[in-house]
This record gives structure tokens, C-alpha cells and sequence, in this order.
């Protein structure tokens, strides 16, 4: 008996230890054949180098939800280096110099197609504003831009400040003493509910709840995306015929809501923004799914991003109790007859907008951009780059592994802000993009997320149960279920 059980183990082990050696062999051999396929040099003829090509994605999941880890590791290959999104190479650049150099041209760039996550990806934002190029882009953000310049921001601000007061008492209506939050799970509904008011106008709470359900089934069709394998190639369609009814079924059904919220809208509140966005639509002068995916982009991808910032937005200011009660003390002496008011919320100078930037510094909401590429060739860290590659930035190389920000690179210090002139921040911070494409909802995430921030230390100090930090990393637990992982940590509320 004894005897047969060691033989098993054995047998396993073997097979084992031959399944990881062909894998491994199997990866070193597309390793090569990539680098044959793809060859990038520099003026000594030396190939540009990178991690080894993983079976059967390349670094794309690895990019996504370990980046921050993967930031630090890679780094190791140099100022630039190639991973690869599948069968598609990547430049990734470390440095200001690069990304001053790569976006010399940056009018004239084009993001990749579909961020170079495949055929399922596309299905679900491969046609949103934020990915496509040329006319197409031009004349879909045509359509959105004039509800979030900084001017149309700024005349909404008192709406957005209502909606966060009001959440922000809720949080804890049913109790006087301290109370214990998840932090994401708390906050996360506040950017999505806002941004979609800002869409749809008022929502009732049969709109809410339709709309919240479509945005957990998005996020649950991005675990797709994130699978890659079969789902990057639109044969998955005949292989995972469960998974393509379950895409069309989604489509359908937001496809629908859009049209009802227009129906509804068009009479009783014309001014909102999904009727002037939808109206094309109808009229057949622009795509269907451009516009649905678009507004996809703002509220979905949007909720693991908006979530993330505003997570380690309150998270570093708890953890930093001295800069909290300054800023506290400071939306004190902001008020006018008692309330904040819109103007100090969207100051360009004030220790609230320092604390900002200094949180998307430290905590990018993505550890690497998404790709774009230049029609001319470049000359990045010394390799020559072909024109139309994809270039990827390191944004915790720029934001915090970089000389411009000092010893303390690493520490929360919003101060450094005063004194850093604005044109040096132009690429040496990464925080809503480079160059023409810069996100088009800058303003309005500006506004909400600081506006939020205001009347949470206006009601409470925030604090963060010890030990809350991940005892193996000295850094907090991340959930990993979503393309922006976002922080496990909880927070105490203290009301004032």
C-alpha cells in the first residue's frame, strides 16, 4: 500500500517536472521567434531586452494586476525594455527624456487597437472615444466635450457638492460613534452615481439599480479579458458560446437602457447630456456602439479607476493625521456663511489640490499607460524604435522613481507641489495622459473626487485600524478581481 502511494507521488512529480520544462521550453522558443519576428536595436547593434514571453499571454495580466510589482521588477532590464501583450511587443519607457521625446509628435499619435487586448476586449471598449483614432475620434468627442470643459465643470459644482454632502452623511446616518468601512466598497458608489447624474440627469431608484446591475455585469465580462487566451481571438465566439450570449446579451440590454433614459429624458430634462449624444445615434450619423462604449469608458471602466483614486485619495490623507488636519483646518477657513464653496473646491492653489496630485502621484490608478504609437520612428534610450510600435510609459517610474521628486520620493508630501513649476510636471507626471489625448474627463473627476474629500473632513477624521498593512509587503492587500486593483483597506470614522 505504502509502496503504491510513493509510486504515484513519483509518477506525479515526474509529470510535473515535465509539463513546467515544456512549457518553460515552449515559452524560451516564442521568445525567440518574437525577438527574430521583432527586432529592435541600438546603434551598437545590441536587441533591445525584456522579460521572457509567458505562456500564453505574454505580460498583459501581468501588466494589469501586478504592475505595480512588475514596475519594479522590470525595471531591471533597463531605461527601456519590450514585453509583450500576447504576440504583440511593447516598448516601455522609464524616463521624462522618453516620454518629452516620444511625444514630440503626440498630435499625430494613434492608440493601439483595442489596447492590444484582443477580440473581447474590443467587443466591450475596442470602439469608446478613448481607443479610437483620426476623424472617428474627433467627431465623437465632438459630441461629449463641451460638458466637461473646465467652464461647464465649474457650473456644476454646486450640484456635485450637494450630491457628496449628502452621500457623505449617509455613510454613517445610524451611528454617533466611530465605525469601521471598507474603503472601495464604501466609496465606490459616489464617482459612479455622480458621473452617471451628470449623464442622465436624476436617476430614480429603478434607474439606480438597473444601472448599477449593468455595471457589475461589465465587470463581470472583463474577467474574460483579463483570461485572454481563446477570448483574444474572435473564435471564442464558436468555442464559448455560453460566453458570446452572455456579451450580446449585455449589449442588448445596455443598448436598451440608453434608449429608455433617452425617451425619458428628451421631454422632460432636454438639456441632459445623453440627449444630445444619443440623439445622433437615432439620427444615424454616428455609431451606436462608439456611443454606448463610450459611456461604458465613463462609468465602468471608470468605476475601478474613480474607485482606486478616491480610495488612496482618503487613505493617504488618514494615514498622514498632521496634513489631514491642515486640510481640515483649511476647508474651515474656506467656507462662506457656513459652506464650502465651489471656488475653493476647484482652486489650482490650495493644499486640497497638493493633496490631489500627490495621491495620483503615489498611487497611478495604472502602472502602465495605454499603448499609442507614432507615425516616425524613434530613437528611445538609445534603441531605434520603428514607426506605428506600441509605447507603453511606466507611470511609477515617472511618478516616483524619478530624480525630480527627491529623497523623499516615497513619502506623502503634498507641499512639494509649491514649488515644482507646472511646466515641469508636463513629462514628469503621469495622471490623465500625455500630450492631444489627454483624458477629456480631467476636470470633472478633478471636481467630484476633491469635492468628496471636502465634506468627508468636514464631517469626519479618518483614521486606519493598526496593523492594516499586508505583513508580508509593508504595503496594503490589493483585490484583484477588476483591470484596476484596487486597495483592501479599511478606514475608521470618527464623526466631528
Amino acid at each position: 500500500m505504502d509502496s503504491n502511494i510513493w509510486n504515484i507521488f513519483l509518477v506525479l512529480a515526474l509529470f510535473t517536472l515535465l509539463r513546467v520544462f515544456v512549457v518553460q521550453r515552449r515559452s524560451l522558443l516564442v521568445s525567440l521567434f518574437l525577438h527574430l519576428l521583432h527586432p529592435i536595436r541600438d546603434r551598437q547593434g545590441r536587441q533591445i531586452s525584456g522579460p521572457p514571453w509567458i505562456w500564453a499571454n505574454g505580460h498583459m495580466i501581468d501588466k494589469f494586476l501586478d504592475g505595480r510589482a512588475k514596475s519594479k521588477e522590470w525595471r531591471a532590464y533597463g531605461a527601456v525594455y519590450r514585453i509583450w501583450s500576447c504576440g504583440i511587443p511593447e516598448i516601455v519607457i522609464t524616463t521624462a527624456e522618453d516620454v518629452r521625446a516620444f511625444h514630440s509628435d503626440s498630435d499625430q499619435h494613434a492608440k493601439s487597437r483595442s489596447s492590444n487586448g484582443g477580440w473581447f476586449f474590443h467587443q466591450l471598449l475596442g470602439e469608446c472615444m478613448g481607443l479610437i483614432n483620426g476623424s472617428r475620434w474627433k467627431e465623437v468627442r465632438g459630441e461629449f466635450q463641451h460638458a466637461f470643459t473646465h467652464r461647464a465643470v465649474m457650473d456644476m459644482s454646486p450640484s456635485i457638492s450637494q450630491y457628496a454632502r449628502d452621500y457623505v452623511k449617509d455613510i454613517c446616518s445610524e451611528s454617533s460613534g466611530p465605525i469601521v468601512v471598507h474603503a472601495a466598497n464604501t466609496l465606490a458608489k459616489f464617482p459612479f452615481f455622480c458621473t452617471a447624474k451628470y449623464l442622465y440627469g436624476p436617476l430614480s431608484r429603478e434607474e439606480k439599480d438597473e444601472l448599477w446591475a449593468l455595471g457589475q455585469r461589465n465587470l463581470a465580462l472583463m474577467r474574460y479579458v483579463l483570461a485572454g487566451g481563446i477570448y483574444r481571438f474572435a473564435m471564442c465566439r464558436l468555442f464559448c458560446t455560453g460566453t458570446a450570449k452572455e456579451l450580446d446579451v449585455f449589449r442588448r440590454d445596455w443598448s436598451n437602457f440608453n434608449e429608455k433614459i433617452y425617451q425619458t429624458r428628451r421631454t422632460s430634462s432636454p438639456a441632459c447630456l445623453i440627449v444630445s449624444i444619443w440623439k445622433p445615434v437615432k439620427e444615424g450619423t454616428m455609431k451606436e456602439s462608439e456611443v454606448l462604449q463610450t459611456i461604458s469608458e465613463m462609468l465602468f471602466a471608470n468605476l475601478d479607476v474613480s474607485s482606486h483614486v478616491l480610495t488612496w485619495f482618503v487613505t493617504l490623507l488618514a494615514e498622514n493625521t498632521e496634513v489631514q488636519q491642515r486640510l481640515r483646518e483649511e476647508v474651515e477657513s474656506s467656507k462662506v456663511s457656513g459652506v464650502v464653496s465651489g471656488e475653493y473646491c476647484n482652486s489650482k492653489d490650495s493644499l486640497l489640490r497638493s493633496c490631489w496630485l500627490e495621491s495620483l502621484r503615489l498611487r497611478p490608478f495604472t502602472s502602465f499607460a495605454i499603448p499609442e504609437s507614432s507615425p516616425s520612428p524613434k530613437i528611445l534610450g538609445g534603441y531605434q524604435i520603428p514607426a506605428n510600435a506600441s509605447i507603453v510609459v511606466d507611470t511609477h517610474s515617472i511618478n516616483i522613481e524619478n530624480p525630480l521628486w527627491g529623497a523623499d520620493t516615497h513619502q506623502f508630501r503634498p507641499e512639494r507641489f509649491a514649488v515644482i513649476k507646472p511646466s515641469e510636471l508636463r513629462y514628469n507626471f503621469f495622471a490623465f495622459g500625455f500630450g492631444t489625448r489627454k483624458c477629456l474627463g480631467q476636470h470633472f473627476a478633478e471636481s467630484m473626487l476633491k469635492t468628496f474629500v471636502v465634506h468627508l473632513l468636514d464631517h469626519y477624521t479618518v483614521s486606519i485600524p493598526s496593523p492594516s498593512k499586508h505583513s508580508g509587503s509593508g504595503d496594503y492587500d490589493l483585490t484583484r478581481d477588476s483591470w484596476v486593483p484596487t486597495s483592501n483597506v479599511h478606514l475608521i470614522l470618527t464623526k466631528i
